[in-house]
């Protein structure tokens, strides 16, 4: 199998895990907008609310969500939505959700990436420096500092970081510090969060291989350490990949929303908090939905990289 055939595939993958995804979230929704309605029918019995009353109530409901129609059309009317980005209207936002989440993913995207990046390229390269200084100064350093930086919550982080900055250029929420862009900090904060997992796995994925064969051998040939240093990382690259870009998505995850309350960042995260404060139903299934496709995407691009370093796994 080519490498393009096996892209295609995973491609192919990718986009059903996309629909396979937006189905489940379906059926919670629907599931979740029966539940709230029978807690409102209770409701309104326990008040001394009159039959036709609940039954007006009752036809409402359904209708404003669609549920009045039979599932399977319900159903289809939701893929092809889910299909065309029309995604319904936001009571939060008094705006369709697309329009609410357009420039709001780009926001969390704009400190999500360059903190990304910074952990990466400072992670790695220390892993590796690390590695190969097993036990050495360099070494207890970095692993010192492994603990460290995985002990301290991403809250605290910024909340030291606030300590000498501010996100604020002037008026009473001011910080004492000099004024630092809130996505400068949220950067850093994303950074120091994943620097420690990224510094960790490239260790031991170094690790694994400096003990083999081919690696001893190039030592005895008294090649130079930046030559070893790429054999060994190529070697590497498959396990690094595959364990950083897991935890990657498993962290931001759950720091975006931890960094969008405290600072004041107007993305993807706030928006879904935004929705779940006010019961945004719409709002919060495709705010959801969108971590989830970034998830499908990220593990797409894994697959990518999987083809390009390894050729038995697209041959495979």
């Amino acid at each position: 199998m080519s490498y393009v055939s096996y892209l295609l595939r995973r491609f192919a993958f990718a986009v059903f895990s996309v629909y396979a995804a937006a189905s489940v979230m379906f059926g919670f929704t629907v599931l979740q907008a029966r539940l709230i309605l029978q807690k409102q029918l209770a409701l309104m019995r326990y008040n001394g609310a009159q039959d036709w009353q609940i039954e007006q109530f009752r036809k409402e409901f359904l209708a404003r969500r669609g549920l009045d129609r039979p599932l399977y059309e319900h159903y289809a009317d939701w893929f092809v939505d889910l299909t065309t980005l029309e995604w319904g209207q936001s009571i939060a936002y008094d705006q369709s959700v697309a329009a609410v989440l357009d420039g709001r993913v780009v926001t969390t995207l704009e400190y999500v990436v360059p903190g990304v990046v910074v952990a990466v390229a400072l992670g790695v390269p220390l892993g590796v420096l690390a590695a190969f200084e097993k036990e050495g100064a360099v070494d207890w350093t970095a692993r010192l500092s492994t603990y460290a930086l995985l002990g301290i919550p991403v809250f605290m982080v910024i909340t030291y970081l606030l300590a000498v900055v501010s996100p604020v250029r002037a008026g009473p929420t001011a910080g004492a510090g000099p004024y630092v862009h809130p996505q400068v900090i949220a950067a850093g904060a994303v950074a120091a969060s994943l620097l420690a997992g990224q510094l960790r796995f490239s260790r031991s994925a170094v690790l694994d291989q400096t003990g083999r064969e081919f690696v001893k051998m190039l030592r005895a040939k008294g090649i130079s350490r930046l030559t070893l240093v790429k054999h060994v990382l190529r070697n590497a690259a498959l396990p690094i990949v595959s364990l950083s870009l897991s935890e990657l998505l498993a962290v931001l995850v759950l720091n975006i929303y931890v960094i969008e309350e405290i600072l004041p960042i107007d993305g993807l995260a706030r928006a879904s908090l935004v929705a779940v404060d006010q019961g945004d139903m719409s709002l919060i299934t495709w705010s959801t939905l969108v971590i989830v496709f970034l998830g499908i995407g990220g593990s797409f691009l894994q697959d990518v990289v999987y083809g390009y370093l390894d050729p038995q796994v697209s041959v495979e």
